[in-house]
């Protein structure tokens, strides 16, 4: 399946290359960075950054920090290289880089650069061991070696002069293009760079993999990686110092901060903080059920069966929650919805059953229950099997995030049925018993002695309203105003669907108000041409024998429109073996290549390949390498903003990878394919989830309602709600998303729940003669329960207009999207329609025939009846 693609690849991944770093960016910004005031003040967060300390054990970024070995000093007069600094592989797969320059500068480049090449290999080997290792702090700060007493000294043109002479790291001891840091870059007339509106200030932290192992973890909702936990508390510190300290900087310069863990962090406190709404939304739900459920007055109010009405849907709630955490299905942010979700189907449950429940009313309670569930209970059990079979069927998608909800809505909503028809009404004969006794409504022990309602709690408004309206609906003159603009409604509603476009951008989780959100301006601003990069990974290949065909690979992917730069470990171990005239006239072995990428891996040239490798065993600098497991080369891609480009970007990396005769396993991967892959496929699962949903609820409801022509009536109002739903996301500007395809599939759920109450109420009415008749009873009996369940879904998602969350936005249009059309066309059309063209109703019940009394005892011996002598 496409969907699982990506998916597989980053299981693969995290088996073979788990990622052992996380990487911290501070971008400055400034009318230029290159002024020695912003360049002090990069050295002032170093600084404090250095003297930051958390955790019981006040661990500090030295303690944290990824370490480096820092090389021999070269001399820094060198002439202008295009080479940038590898960084150990750990920044962003950002790599040593060479730009297409003339061959013999680049031997001389490297054999002057690289002293592998220049000192006997066991000299070499021996001068490794002594290297000093320094965290990985990358930046400007490089340029004076983090030299406190030579920054703070800097002039605004030594800044500048400083930066265009640089070419090797102070700090590192290798070759660097301190350009990469800048963006926004300005030049002079002969090409020397003389301004900057942006810098990179980056920090390398080294994951705790054996607090980890010791579950001293927690996990990064960014990643879904488990981190280590002191590790993600100093990067919340880093944070708050970077934060800190662009609040205290001048008005003309600014700091934004985004660490590892920000994307989670943020997103995932934007979603939780909004869950306030739900709960403000479940509150005013309960004040709704309660002043609709009974009357005004103390005894024949029923807050306390209300409040157990609530507790039957969270118990429910709680029970989708168990039973899909116990069987691993993996929870998703978006699933906190679910709560508010289940209480507006199991609301419009209890005002179902109640209705049937007033309707029996004079009857002995058991009798009266039992005529309630004998209506009400079909009805339910219609709706509720409906729903949870769409649901089901929606867990069958490749979107990850929709089969998790799909899985927890369908076992919710059955959890949902059974504890309406279960738990609620027995809460509800018990609450009956009480009313009879003339107990108070909310203090269960008080009893009004002489009791008599007054006459302003006996109104009801409900009966009265809808007998008006159903007097105005089923006039013919207003029957054709609705069929006229219903043709207008749905012809519209399918326009404005078919303008929907796929996309999704997942810096949507971020809000405005967050400092995540203006790290991701200032980024795109001033680093406009930063593609995604990525990684293809190799496994099982025949080396040296299928490095011909990777070479080829690399030429293709250099050649097509969608990579802009291919950084391969063998491209530069070629150039490296050139330099050493050893290999001259020689036919490449396993033996010579194992012994040489021993050395090469350990040397200036070649170290910043070292983690692109999964060998085993361990490095020797004197040996062979180890047998190599796998390994990848890592890719940047040329910008693609729109769905059409990424997809374009996928498909021609695929195909190159599928067309390359190499053996074993192969496939590409970057960070940025999961929401890439997302967009291609979220448009195709939409409908196929749509199609087999609205089938699933054609087949259920023609089973469950045992008539046809009645099924294909609550198809078509479903279908014309979900097309209005579709027409109205455009309109908010909405697009096709994984949360939108979440919130579609609810539609069907929702509009489902409004057209078969009114189909089978129809269908029931058998005394009320013609087919206007029954529609008129069909909307007397249980309009007023299908009205109140939808304004009570209305009524939960209204309050979340005032979140910030993407998600809670998006649930909030599509709900109100399909409460009011799936209203409209369970209330208004449906009831039309049927008064024209309804189906025959059900037949009446055979009348059970009087037999004689029988006697009978409770003696087995005696017999029933006196026998005749023989």
């Amino acid at each position: 399946m496409t969907g699982a693609r990506v998916l597989q690849v980053m299981d693969w991944q995290v088996h073979n290359f788990p990622t052992d770093y996380r990487r911290h960016v501070a971008v400055w910004e400034a009318d230029n960075v290159l002024r020695a005031d912003v360049v002090k003040e990069m050295w002032r967060l170093h600084s404090r950054v250095s003297s930051l300390m958390v955790g019981p054990n006040h661990t500090s970024w030295s303690d944290l920090c990824a370490r480096v070995p820092t090389m021999p000093g070269l001399d820094d007069a060198l002439p202008d290289y295009d080479y940038e600094d590898f960084d150990y592989g750990v920044l962003g797969g950002k790599r040593r880089r060479r730009r297409r320059r003339q061959a013999s500068a680049v031997v001389t480049d490297m054999s002057r650069e690289d002293l592998s090449l220049s000192l006997p290999r066991e000299q070499y080997c021996d001068s490794l061991s002594t290297l000093p290792k320094v965290c990985l702090e990358t930046g400007l700060l490089e340029v004076w070696g983090h030299r406190e007493e030579v920054i703070m000294a800097l002039t605004d043109e030594q800044v500048v002069a400083d930066l265009n002479a640089a070419h090797i790291s102070q700090v590192f001891g290798y070759q660097s293009n301190f350009t990469r840091y800048l963006g926004s870059v300005t030049h002079d007339a002969e090409g020397r760079i003389v301004g900057a509106g942006a810098a990179l200030q980056v920090w390398v932290s080294a994951l705790d993999r054996a607090a980890v192992g010791d579950g001293e973890a927690v996990i990064d909702h960014g990643s879904g990686e488990l981190v280590d936990a002191v590790g993600y508390a100093w990067e919340q510190t880093w944070v708050e110092a970077v934060l800190n300290t662009s609040a205290r900087l001048p008005q003309d310069m600014r700091v934004f901060a985004q660490a590892a863990s920000s994307f989670g962090t943020v997103s995932d406190e934007n979603i939780w903080g909004d869950v306030k709404w739900l709960v403000v939304g479940m509150v005013a739900m309960s004040i709704f059920v309660n002043g609709t459920l009974g009357r005004r007055n103390l005894v024949q109010q029923r807050p306390l069966l209300a409040f157990m009405g609530m507790t039957s849907v969270m118990q429910a709630v709680g029970i989708s929650y168990g039973l899909c955490s116990l069987l691993g299905v993996p929870y998703c942010t978006v699933n906190s919805i679910l709560p508010i979700l289940l209480l507006g189907l199991g609301v419009d449950d209890m005002f179902v059953i109640m209705a049937a429940w007033e309707a029996g009313a004079g009857k002995d309670l058991k009798e009266r229950a039992g005529h309630a569930m004998r209506h009400a209970g079909v009805a339910i059990t219609v709706t509720s099997l409906t729903d949870v079979t769409a649901f089901a069927v929606g867990a069958t998608t490749a979107l990850p995030a929709l089969r998790s909800f799909c899985l927890y809505a369908s076992m919710g909503i059955l959890a949902v049925f059974v504890m309406q028809s279960t738990f609620f009404v027995a809460w509800l004969v018990m609450d009956e018993r009480r009313l009879q006794q003339h107990r108070n409504g909310l203090m269960w022990c008080v009893t009004h002695r002489d009791w008599n309602p007054n006459a302003c709690s006996q109104w009801d408004l409900m009966p009265a309203a809808f007998r008006q309206w159903c007097r105005l609906l089923l006039s013919t003159p207003f029957r054709v105003l609705v069929l006229l603009f219903t043709g207008g409604l749905v012809a519209c509603s399918v326009w404005a669907a078919t303008n929907l476009h796929r996309e999704f951008d997942p810096t949507w989780f971020i809000p405005t108000s967050s400092y995540l959100h203006n790290t991701f301006r200032a980024t795109t601003r001033h680093f406009p041409e930063t593609g995604q990069e990525g990684y293809i990974y190799f496994s099982n290949v025949t080396l040296p024998e299928e490095l011909p065909e990777l070479n080829r690979l690399v030429d293709a992917l250099v050649e097509s429109r969608v990579v802009t730069e291919v950084n391969a470990w063998f491209t530069t171990l070629r150039e490296y073996m050139a330099l050493q005239s050893k290999f001259d006239n020689t036919t490449l072995t396993y033996a010579i290549l194992q012994d040489t990428l021993s050395l090469f891996l350990q040397s200036s040239s070649g170290a910043s390949y070292r983690q692109d490798f999964a060998i085993d065993g361990a490095l020797d600098c004197r040996r062979p390498a180890p047998p190599i497991i796998s390994f990848r080369i890592g890719i940047t891609h040329r910008p693609a903003t729109s769905p059409a480009a990424q997809e374009a970007a996928l498909h021609t990396i695929r195909t190159l990878l599928d067309e390359v005769p190499v053996g074993g396993f192969r496939a590409a991967w970057a960070q940025a394919y999961g929401v890439w892959e997302t967009n291609e496929v979220v448009g195709e699962e939409l409908l196929r989830n749509v199609l087999s949903a609205g089938a699933t609820v054609g087949v259920v409801t023609l089973v469950l309602l045992a008539s046809l022509p009645a099924a294909l009536l609550v198809l078509g109002a479903v279908i014309a709600t979900v097309a209005g739903v579709g027409g109205t996301m455009w309109v908010w500007g909405l697009t096709i998303d994984t949360v939108s395809c979440i919130a579609i599939v609810l539609s069907i759920g929702l509009s489902v729940d409004y057209a078969a109450h009114v189909a089978h109420a129809f269908l029931a009415a058998r005394e009320a003669g013609s087919r206007r008749a029954r529609a008129r009873e069909a909307v007397l009996n249980v309009g007023g329960a299908v009205l109140l369940g939808g304004l009570s879904t209305m009524l939960s998602f209204v309050v979340l207009v005032a979140s910030t969350s993407h998600v809670f936005i998006t649930f909030f249009k599509v709900f109100m999207a399909a409460s009011v059309l799936g209203l409209y066309y369970g209330l208004v059309f449906l009831p039309v329609v049927l008064s024209f063209i309804g189906p025959k109703p059900y037949p009446a019940p055979p009348r059970p025939e009087k037999l004689p009394p029988q006697h009978y005892s409770n003696d087995a011996f005696t017999p029933d009846a006196p026998r005749s002598p023989a």
